[in-house]
């Protein structure tokens, strides 16, 4: 009998001004032949960053758009 292969999922987001721009960068960065695929709905959010400090809003409270993927990989 074979040892259990082990895989977990790792994700990349992409932010960006536009929807079309965000598809472009995934087309651009090669990440369907690396083996993603979108994850859920793209749209549009807000983010901060928080720290020991406190939090900071980040693109200065603008909303951007974003996109996440993910693939399986070994580990």
């Amino acid at each position: 009998m074979s040892p259990a292969i082990s895989e977990r999922e790792e994700y990349l987001t992409i932010i960006a001004p536009t929807a079309s721009e965000a598809m472009a960068q995934f087309s651009a960065r090669g990440l369907a032949g690396q083996g993603y695929a979108i994850a859920g709905k793209i749209g549009r959010h807000q983010f901060s960053l928080v720290g020991g400090q406190g939090s900071t809003e980040l693109f200065s409270g603008a909303g951007m758009i974003a996109a996440t993927f993910s693939r399986k990989v070994l580990g």
